[in-house]
């Protein structure tokens, strides 16, 4: 069996919140019940923590792959701050979501 390259995943995930934004934008698509804003909100929160847990691996990775030094550290501190800021949205969204009737 041959290894995935998880770069098709992370580009089938953005592609699909690329056509949420442009489909809700253009007025294809829209939230028109609050079930459907609260069900959108659980499906991002899951997205973000996904979003939080891809970016870990990824640094885990990268470690392995790149060579010492100070753009590899940089890498590592943007990445770091990447999983922290996709996981303050996941509890965010998740916050928002308790308060939705």
């Amino acid at each position: 069996m041959a290894i995935a390259n998880p770069t098709m995943h992370a580009c089938a995930g953005a592609d699909g919140l690329a056509r949420l934004v442009r489909d809700v934008r253009s007025g294809r698509a829209k939230w028109a019940h609050p079930q459907q804003v609260r069900q959108s909100t659980d499906e991002l929160a899951r997205a973000a923590e996904a979003i939080a847990a891809a970016v870990g691996e990824m640094t885990a990775a990268l470690a392995q792959l790149e060579q010492p030094g100070p753009q590899a550290q940089q890498a590592n501190t943007a990445l770091h701050q990447a999983v922290q800021g996709a996981t303050t949205a996941a509890a965010q969204l998740r916050a928002a979501r308790r308060f939705m009737h």
